[in-house]
């Protein structure tokens, strides 16, 4: 078959599903002989970039296409749009890595994560980039008392720094529990001394702050008890090479199956956290090969303890409310949909005791302004430390952002992309945490380096530069019916002219000692 002839075929059965993941070898049942043949001529890689989907499902055949349906009409619900509404006001949240892969702190037995191994590099991968067994693995329990730990500061680092979320891991791929769980005594009530449910703590803490709070939740990859992404069960026929195949247990791997585990532990323990926390998101991870009668039993489960939850795509298989470019990925266009931006504080999401490579203020801000101004959320990663601590590089980096976005924030909380996100000579390009790891950017912003917001009749443009002198001109404003612009946080008048190319625009003097400065255009 001609390649055009398996791109037609492929792009008319996925017209109608949504972007972003995978599919493997799964249920084909009504997909004509024309459509699988394309199907199976896609390696699994080619699979992500035509499907946009994570998961094992194949979008042409009737199981796909009548849960898809089902999810469609979930998705389309009053109170799910009230869920998107309230998450797109929020903006800007903080997503916490802690578990016992903290108390290793990237090193196991004298050895960095960067010392050998199989597996991402980053600090909570320790078990399966060590390779460590798993009763090995469940002693470190025993260690973990974390007397550090206090919710109300971690909730008050999180308010000074401006966010309006928090999700925090409840579970990772190592399978410990961060909450008290009846379905696993592998948790931190009942396996170490601390003796606390952490993900309670937090929720009360949030709540009496006025902070949304969500949890994340690794439903699909558990090293301990059988969690492989359905790879086994649900991944290609043999000889194709699966996807990321090296994400899994394959040294000490649980006599279960993948149906088996799911039935009794993932989807019981997802229970538990609609059961006894107040959640406004869950953020599932890793899925890879899970079939689709998984993901929707996950989606419904959700939907049916309360369905303003919002559940990020890696619940798998396009049955999500919240798109993600990628760890550490900005997109290269805005989008209206849904999304969320994630990035680290460092480079490991989990406490990496040698990782000092921290994003500056500036940094962190235009990773900020870069997702809201694309119409995206951003939810910014600090790893706790073994005794409960954020690293104070972290908190510092975080209190200032909050205190530009104390003058600023009228930018970036409830707005939407405009018509364009930036202009200016500077071009940042981050496609996930290697890169960034390799690269260097130095976030040299010109003074005609502007990104810009809307927000019901007004448009905002941010500089993280100040000019040298009181003039400058945007060429993306010209044409527009201006009635009125003012520096955000502080008085002064501002004058402005319409150019053949450009608004030429005239400050008042810039009193805010916050990096840059912010117009409101009122149109």
């Amino acid at each position: 078959m001609k390649i055009k002839t398996i791109n037609k075929v492929i792009y008319a059965a996925i017209f109608s599903l949504p972007i972003l993941s995978y599919a493997g070898q799964q249920n084909s049942e009504g997909c004509t002989a024309e459509e699988l043949a394309a199907h199976d001529a896609l390696s699994e890689l080619e699979k992500k970039s035509f499907y946009g989907f994570e998961g094992s499902g194949i979008p042409c055949s009737t199981e796909m296409k009548t849960l898809t349906a089902e999810w469609k009409t979930l998705n389309a619900s009053k109170a799910k749009q009230k869920g998107r509404d309230r998450f797109n006001k929020n903006k800007y949240g903080m997503f916490i890595h802690w578990g016992l892969y903290s108390t290793f702190g990237g090193v196991y037995k004298g050895e960095k994560m960067e010392d050998g191994g199989t597996g991402p590099r980053v600090a909570e991968w320790i078990m399966r980039r060590k390779e460590i067994p798993r009763g090995e693995y469940e002693k470190h329990a025993k260690n973990f008392n974390p007397q550090g730990f206090n919710a109300d500061e971690w909730v008050a680092i999180a308010k000074a720094a401006g966010m309006k979320y928090i999700v925090m891991g409840s579970k990772h791929h190592d399978g410990f529990a961060m909450f008290d769980s009846e379905v696993s005594d592998f948790n931190i009530v009942d396996a170490t001394p601390f003796g606390r449910d952490a993900i309670k703590e937090m929720e009360i803490a949030a709540k009496k702050a006025g902070i949304d709070f969500g949890v994340y939740y690794s439903n699909a990859l558990d090293w301990r008890s059988g969690g492989d992404s359905g790879l086994k069960d649900y991944g290609p026929k043999p000889g194709v090479k699966p996807r990321r195949a090296l994400f899994v247990n394959t040294w000490d791997p649980a006599p279960t199956t993948f149906d088996d585990y799911m039935r009794d532990k993932s989807i019981p323990q997802v229970k538990e956290l609609l059961a006894n926390y107040d959640l406004t998101q869950i953020w599932f991870d890793t899925p890879i090969y899970i079939p689709p009668k998984h993901s929707i039993e996950l989606y419904r489960t959700v939907y049916e303890a309360n369905p303003e939850i919002l559940i990020n795509a890696r619940i798998g298989n396009g049955f999500a409310d919240i798109g993600t470019p990628g760890d550490n990925v900005i997109p290269d266009a805005a989008s209206a949909n849904t999304w969320e931006g994630i990035a680290t504080t460092n480079h490991s999401w989990g406490f990496k005791s040698y990782d000092t490579d921290w994003k500056s203020p500036k940094e962190t801000l235009y990773w900020l302004l870069a997702n809201v101004s694309k119409g995206g959320n951003f939810l910014l990663n600090v790893g706790p430390d073994a005794n409960g601590v954020i690293p104070k590089e972290s908190a510092d980096i975080l209190k200032e952002v909050g205190q530009w976005l104390l003058v600023n924030g009228e930018a970036v909380y409830d707005s939407k992309p405009w018509k364009v996100d930036h202009e200016g000579p500077t071009k940042v390009s981050m496609k996930g945490t290697k890169q960034r790891e390799k690269q260097t950017v130095t976030f040299d912003f010109k003074e005609t380096d502007f990104w810009f917001t809307q927000k019901d009749n007004k448009v905002y443009v941010v500089s993280f530069t100040k000019p040298k002198s009181s003039n400058i001109s945007v060429k993306s404003l010209v044409g527009l019916d201006i009635k009125n612009i003012r520096v955000l946080g502080q008085e002064g008048n501002v004058s402005w002219s319409q150019g053949k190319d450009a608004v030429d625009i005239k400050l008042p003097k810039l009193v805010s000692p916050t990096l840059g400065y912010s117009l409101e255009i009122t149109l």
